[in-house]
């Protein structure tokens, strides 16, 4: 089983990127009928979420690219 070593902060910077995003589509209204303003909880799930599966994911592409070989 192989594991996948990307650095730490790649995947600071792709976390902080979702949840930027998210937060503003929130703010503009994008994501709900009411722009009343963020929800920090659903933010902070995604921000803690967000990088467990996104290791997840890969260390599924590692291992199946080092079956393939």
């Amino acid at each position: 089983m192989r594991f996948p070593t990307p650095p730490l902060s790649e995947y600071a910077i792709n976390t902080a990127f979702v949840v930027l995003t998210l937060a503003v589509l929130q703010y503009t209204g994008w994501l709900s009928d009411d722009p009343a303003g963020l929800e920090p909880a659903f933010l902070a799930v995604v921000a803690v979420t967000f990088p467990a599966f996104s290791y997840l994911i890969a260390l599924v592409g590692a291992n199946v690219r080092s079956n393939a070989e």
